[in-house]
């Protein structure tokens, strides 16, 4: 996977969030959050990183140096989406260009309603989905076969076993659900969250200094689960990023392929060239055929100076961003779902369509 990010991407949200706040109330509702943080981002210079040494350097540029001009941008992108564009298209982006571990991880948090839902959490949710859909399905059949006895003695014999058979149900359910409320603390990540802080409180040994770092540390990774879907759940897209993609996969030789980090590749072509984000289907088409008619030659050769430069001095040394960790959790986490399921199948693509029949089982058995 090509694990990287815009830092700025996160500080302008706040920072549009904040400012958002402190309109009149009854105009907040007409700033859409995605329109302003892309107008904002289309006009700061992008501050891509792979590696959490570059996220810090980027992130620490970005307020000390660029913060007057992120918050005078984010004022001005505001007042540009309340005075409004009559040519304006409020047309979403399509689903499909977000079919990717972050984005359907948050359409998993919103099916699920969990949100701060990690991608290791969803084989445990399914797991339990699962097995109470199988109760559910074996209650039915032993009712079906009820109804097919013909003679009275059979009949009451059946319904005695079925009472005795719902009673085992009833104390399986009950041991599923105090299964359940174990399992809650890694489905929630909040919850993970709170439980790790007091752990290291009580075992602490009263060092504030300590505790401050163990509790920045936790805040840090709960930032960068934010950051990771952060795009999805706005609905905005880099429209640069899928061309660098494809202009890497032509200029790379076939021998090189293995031989370096595509995402640092892309991070040092993005970082020189314009920034074009889109959140509607106008904008992401208009994005687009400019960026092909009028950035073919940038693009091409950013990308093959980056190949050159990555090959030359390689960072394979530097820890990752945070999202590299979501990513590897979401690999185990599809084979985690294979075998679980005993399906061989099971991709991006339909991960969320089983999730959701799982869903109407599981309200079905309820009713």
């Amino acid at each position: 996977m090509h694990i990287f990010i815009n830092v700025l991407e996160e500080i302008i949200v706040k920072e549009v969030r904040i400012q958002i706040e402190e309109l009149r109330p009854e105009i907040q509702p007409k700033v859409k959050v995605a329109e302003v943080v892309a107008y904002t981002l289309n006009r700061l210079p992008p501050l891509f990183a792979t590696s959490m040494i570059g996220w810090k350097y980027q992130y620490d540029y970005a307020l000390n140096e660029l913060y007057p001009q992120i918050s005078q941008t984010v004022t001005h992108g505001i007042k540009a989406i309340l005075f409004g564009d009559p040519l304006h298209d409020s047309t979403p982006l399509p689903k499909h260009l977000f079919l990717n571990s972050a984005g359907v991880l948050h359409q998993l948090n919103q099916l699920l309603k969990r949100r701060y839902l990690r991608w290791r959490d969803v084989p445990i949710i399914v797991r339990e989905m699962s097995e109470q859909c199988t109760h559910f399905s074996q209650i039915n059949n032993s009712e079906d076969q009820t109804v097919i006895q013909g003679l009275e003695e059979t009949r009451l014999q059946d319904v005695s076993h079925l009472n005795h058979q719902h009673r085992a149900v009833l104390s399986s359910s009950k041991r599923f659900m105090q299964k359940q409320l174990v399992q809650k603390q890694q489905e929630a990540f909040r919850l993970e969250l709170e439980k790790a802080w007091d752990s290291h409180l009580k075992t602490s040994e009263g060092s504030w200094s300590s505790d401050k770092r163990a509790k920045d540390a936790l805040e840090m990774e709960y930032r960068a689960l934010e950051s990771y879907t952060l795009g999805a759940q706005l609905g905005i897209i880099n429209v640069l990023e899928h061309l660098v993609f494809l202009i890497i996969g032509k200029a790379t030789p076939p021998d090189l392929d293995q031989q370096f980090n595509k995402g640092e590749v892309a991070a040092y072509a993005l970082n020189r060239l314009p920034v074009m984000y889109a959140t509607s289907v106008r904008g992401f088409q208009h994005l687009r055929q400019k960026a092909i008619s009028e950035l073919s030659r940038e693009l091409i050769g950013n990308v093959r100076t980056g190949i050159m430069k990555v090959l030359k001095i390689p960072h394979t040394e530097l820890q990752p961003i945070a999202a590299y960790r979501f990513t590897q959790e979401y690999e185990q986490a599809i084979l985690d779902l294979r075998t679980l399921l005993g399906r061989n199948d099971i991709t991006l693509h339909n991960v969320v369509a089983i999730v959701q029949d799982l869903l109407l089982c599981q309200s079905a058995s309820r009713q």
